[in-house]
């Protein structure tokens, strides 16, 4: 690989700068706690491995996004829709890391707080409490350096069927949602610290009791993450879209007579992916409404749309009644799915005539 290829993969120089601080950070905070044998400070040394480790996943998300957008060589096709998932499975694992790190250390810190008499007590109070200061601080810093374009989530204009444009936010969290655990990691830290700096006989009990609170704590703050990122990758319906709502604006477009094996998911982030069967009242309703059915997808956020246009009802005979009740059996579910059997040269044959028993 040339040189000058190779820097243009390397993220920008603000995100190196943040991970050398995040290195540098968890570095600072394992010697600490190995020096002052605070339980607290090593729950916060686990919290920042577990933040580290998300910013590494964020960033080679960052370089597989670019090398994406390169040339188009036959050996970067294979990265089309895995880089995307990089770091959504990163952020998944990340919380799930914390989460085993969170159990074994309130069983450590029970086992502290039984043999307290005859363990080694925390030491070094000055130590803890600058430890704690000097992590907001670089929490802060970090915060500075990503909130920028280069990592942050995005944000995007929508417009509603009314005809009105709005402000939607990506559906994972923002830069700043990790702010409070960061905050809250650095104050148990500083609690500790002081409490060892002026009650030396009652930190015995009172560094491994907020160690554990701090681990169920966080992991508590962590949980609605976790639960996001689990849900992205089982790609399920993305919170606050409407699937009927999308299918009856879809049906409410001229020539479009019914909508089924509707499909819609999130690859990462904010980019939503839809994928649907639509029949037709004819190839020429098709030309006319297919671009109108894919901006209505459109305006609801999904930049993918992947749209199967099918002619099986498009000549329906027999009575109102009969082709009414044909629309709503094909509105219902394909026929005759591909992965049952596929005997026709589309995968969804022209469903059968429904039996009508009149009274």
């Amino acid at each position: 690989m040339a040189m000058k290829e190779w820097l243009q993969w390397l993220p920008p120089p603000r995100s190196l700068l943040a991970l050398l601080i995040a290195i540098a950070g968890f570095s600072g905070r394992l010697f600490a706690a190995h020096v002052t044998h605070s339980p607290t400070l090593l729950v916060d040394t686990c919290h920042s491995l577990c933040r580290l480790v998300g910013l590494i996943t964020t960033l080679l998300a960052y370089k597989y996004e670019r090398a994406d957008e390169g040339a188009g060589r036959e050996s970067r096709l294979r990265n089309t829709f895995g880089w995307a998932r990089i770091e959504v499975v990163g952020r998944l694992s990340v919380h799930v890391l914390f989460a085993s790190f969170a159990l074994a250390l309130v069983v450590n810190a029970l086992q502290l707080g039984v043999h307290s008499s005859h363990v080694q007590p925390p030491r070094y109070p000055r130590v803890i409490i600058g430890s704690a200061v000097i992590g907001l601080l670089l929490h802060a810093i970090n915060y500075m350096l990503l909130a920028g374009r280069e990592l942050s989530y995005s944000r995007r204009l929508s417009m509603t069927e009314g005809g009105e444009v709005i402000l939607k936010t990506g559906s994972a969290e923002p830069v700043l949602a990790h702010a409070p655990t960061d905050i809250a990691s650095s104050l148990f830290v500083m609690g500790a610290g002081l409490t060892l700096e002026w009650e030396p006989i009652a930190a015995k009990l009172a560094d491994p009791a907020l160690s554990a609170s701090a681990a169920v704590i966080l992991v508590i703050f962590n949980y609605p993450f976790m639960r996001a990122a689990g849900l992205v990758l089982l790609q399920t319906v993305p919170e606050g879209l409407g699937t009927c709502d999308l299918r009856a604006a879809a049906l409410r477009v001229p020539g479009v007579l019914a909508i089924h094996e509707l499909h819609v998911w999130q690859l990462h982030r904010d980019r939503l992916v839809a994928t649907a069967h639509i029949s037709y009242a004819s190839q020429e309703a098709y030309l006319r409404s297919s671009n109108v059915v894919c901006d209505i997808f459109k305006r609801h956020g999904i930049g993918l749309v992947t749209l199967q246009p099918e002619f099986t009802l498009s000549s329906i005979s027999g009575t109102d009644e009969e082709k009414k009740s044909l629309i709503d059996y094909a509105n219902a579910a394909c026929s005759c799915p591909c992965a049952k059997e596929c005997t026709a040269p589309r995968c969804c044959q022209a469903p059968q005539k429904p039996s009508i028993t009149r009274i």
